[in-house]
């Protein structure tokens, strides 16, 4: 064990490490690269199941496990805030992690509840809010509002993954062992790429933008792949799979916190800025679908982009605020729109 990593440890045990030094300490642990920490973690979890009458054979995907789940404290930790409150905890939560990941552990082996095929590490993106990750083949990405992805722990030697709602990947190169996602019941296979994929269940439909590298998609209702090249767009419905060239950067620029409008219809708009600000948008005047909207909106309130289309566009908008329902609950804010006949 090296000196840095000794010391760290030393700290630790005797409880006189400081935050910053634990930092440290977590994100070793944390590299899947780093040979030390992972032999520190595989005795460290020997030592604590070495009377235990469970035989651990091999130890890579707990290993793997462990990096993973790290790996998501400190994407939280280094994604943007918008409290001081959620720094402040997203700090204390990387300290703690460490302890209770070894007590999880010990808990796996000691319930007989062992890790298997069945049981899958999930990434959840609350909602309004995006969230980065790393995958343990150093593939990595950012979750939008509202989505999941999850994958076996066994991820290393079989690269699928299933997403629900919309994200944005950046996948690691590996011939061997192609990278596939399940979305919407339809599949996606890319050996190494950068690509924008878009499955939100209540829509029914999958939108992939791809950037870099190439990707072959499989529909649902079809066992015949799809060749999909950079700068294209694939929208896959109950209408079935159309494909168009576009400009790309429109369709990604959500991950850098942007909200782009090219040329857009009004159910488009609507959809999106619900989704984005979690309201309901209704759309209570006909006729509004015959308008598109431009339009690039950055850190932006929802009552700033409102009236930034407002001003180009004819268009009125009312906004209803939460109210607390019979069940204790609160509804969600909504938006009218209206055509402007002034």
């Amino acid at each position: 064990m090296d000196d840095d990593l000794k010391r760290l440890l030393q700290k630790y045990q005797t409880g006189r490490i400081a935050l910053k030094e634990e930092l440290r300490l977590s994100r070793r642990l944390a590299d899947h690269l780093d040979q030390e920490a992972g032999h520190l973690l595989s005795n460290d979890i020997h030592d604590h199941f070495e009377n235990s009458e469970e035989e651990i054979e091999d130890l890579s995907n707990v290993l793997s496990e462990i990096h993973h789940r790290i790996n998501i404290n400190q994407s939280a930790e280094n994604a943007k805030k918008v409290h001081l409150f959620y720094q402040v905890i997203s700090k204390v939560a990387a300290v703690l992690f460490i302890p209770v990941l070894l007590l999880a552990v010990y808990q796996w082996f000691n319930s007989g509840s062992h890790i298997d095929g069945d049981a899958l590490v999930e990434i959840v993106a609350p909602k309004g809010a995006r969230i980065t990750f790393q995958l343990p083949d150093g593939t990595c990405g950012t979750l939008n509002s509202m989505s999941s992805l999850s994958y076996s722990p066994s991820f290393s030697n079989n690269r699928n993954v299933v997403l629900s709602g919309e994200a944005y990947f950046d996948v690691a190169k590996d011939k061997n062992h192609p990278f596939t996602i399940s979305a919407n019941d339809n599949e996606v296979k890319v050996v190494g790429t950068k690509f924008s994929l878009s499955a939100y269940p209540e829509d029914k439909v999958t939108e992939l933008v791809l950037e870099e590298g190439k990707v072959l998609f499989t529909p649902s209702h079809s066992n015949k792949s799809i060749d999909i090249i950079p700068g294209q767009r694939l929208v896959c419905s109950n209408r079935g799979v159309e494909q168009s060239k576009v400009e790309t950067w429109k369709y990604t620029a959500w991950k850098d916190g942007k909200l782009v409008f090219r040329n857009d219809s009004m159910s488009e708009l609507a959809r999106r800025i619900s989704r984005w600000y979690n309201v309901d948008v209704q759309v209570a005047d006909q006729g509004l679908e015959a308008y598109v909207f431009r339009g690039v909106f950055e850190n932006d309130s929802l009552e700033e982009v409102l009236r930034l289309l407002k001003l180009t566009s004819p268009i009125n908008y009312r906004i209803v605020d939460r109210h607390p329902k019979t069940d204790g609950s609160f509804s969600r804010k909504r938006v009218i729109i209206t055509k402007n006949n002034n």
